[in-house]
């Protein structure tokens, strides 16, 4: 007769982890690996379009792997996969097939895009930069505009939308034409808040990324606002200055400018005011939260660009620039997120 024993598990291994005091490092590890492995996966999911997929309701293991080579080992591969999803709590799996559950169903949500675009940017770009910035450095190869996804960028950027589009209405006039100028524009949302504002607003978008800005103008186009807004794209610093607007923004992109040339940047965007006129800086600085501080680590290690600035730095180069009057204003509660309004003078 076959007999089968078992016995009880030694804890001599956990006894001398304590005692070579390993232990207390190994648990505080285990605790950070499942909020990177949720993020990193999601961030796959929408790569792949996993997570638009299973949005419109569940789908079997052969109807999600109907794509991929249908080798053994692809399939062992991508059920692997799936079944992490499962076991961080992201997908569940029953009768009907795979569906969302958590997370990733609550970012599958239209409404959620732009945290969505979050885990997409810390997933990837800011992986990269913690990542991969020592060694960088020590080669001399920073980081460049191509290391990051402009479009994923310009929906990321939207987190805060609702602090920034109260700063518009707080700011711009609400009747009477008024034409506006906004330095890197991204998906042109911000456009459609001051048009939506103010009937007789024009204006122009100016987008560093061709790539960003045509994305800008379709949007335009399906707002209905082709008429009133035109996108260009270029950089503001190559375009000679016409005192033809009324207001300029810029809008969470200060950091694309190196500091030492911040002071002659708004000196040139004065250039485009009207007397009276005003420009609206939009920026978070220095001391917010984590996903700032790794903002702040992409403007200090990519070329061409800059660290944030500190609050009273941005109202000291303003008034450097010319601008006699400088506001500024924290836009969100708890989070170093602020608003700039400098006037030029009306003679």
């Amino acid at each position: 007769m076959l007999r089968s024993s078992s016995s009880l598990m030694s804890l001599t291994p956990f006894l001398s982890l304590i005692k070579e005091n390993k232990l207390g490092a190994l648990l505080k590890v285990s605790a950070g690996v499942k909020p990177f492995y949720r993020l990193t996966w999601l961030a796959a999911a929408q790569e792949c379009g996993l997570l638009k997929r299973l949005a419109i309701g569940a789908s079997t293991f052969d109807q999600l792997a109907a794509q991929l080579p249908a080798d053994a080992k692809t399939r062992e591969a991508f059920e692997a996969w799936l079944q992490l999803g499962v076991r961080l709590g992201l997908l569940a799996n029953a009768r009907l097939g795979y569906t969302l559950r958590g997370l990733a169903r609550t970012l599958a949500e239209p409404q959620n895009d732009a945290a969505l675009a979050m885990v997409e940017e810390i997933a990837g770009l800011h992986h990269k930069l913690i990542a991969e910035t020592p060694a960088r450095l020590r080669s001399g190869n920073l980081f460049t505009l191509a290391d990051q996804d402009g479009e994923i960028i310009a929906r990321s950027s939207r987190v805060l939308e609702e602090f920034q589009r109260d700063a518009i209405r707080k700011s711009f006039p609400r009747r009477g034409p008024v034409r506006l100028l906004e330095i890197g524009c991204g998906s042109g949302i911000y456009i459609r808040h001051a048009a939506a504002l103010n009937p007789a607003l024009t204006a122009r978008g100016l987008e560093l990324q061709p790539a960003v800005a045509e994305a800008a103008r379709k949007n335009i186009a399906a707002w209905g606002l082709s008429d009133r807004v035109e996108i260009v794209d270029g950089d503001v610093r190559a375009l000679v200055a016409e005192a033809a607007f009324e207001i300029v923004t810029l809008f969470n992109n200060i950091y694309y400018f190196p500091v030492e040339e911040r002071v002659a940047l708004f000196r040139h965007l004065a250039g485009f005011l009207k007397p009276g006129g005003f420009l609206l800086a939009v920026t978070c600085s220095q001391g917010g939260s984590l996903p700032v501080d790794a903002l702040n680590l992409w403007g200090a290690a990519t070329d061409g660009a800059g660290r944030l600035p500190a609050v009273t730095e941005m109202t000291d180069q303003l008034h450097e620039a010319g601008f006699n009057t400088v506001k500024s204003s924290r836009l969100a509660p708890g989070e170093s997120f602020w608003a700039f309004k400098a006037l030029v003078s009306k003679s």
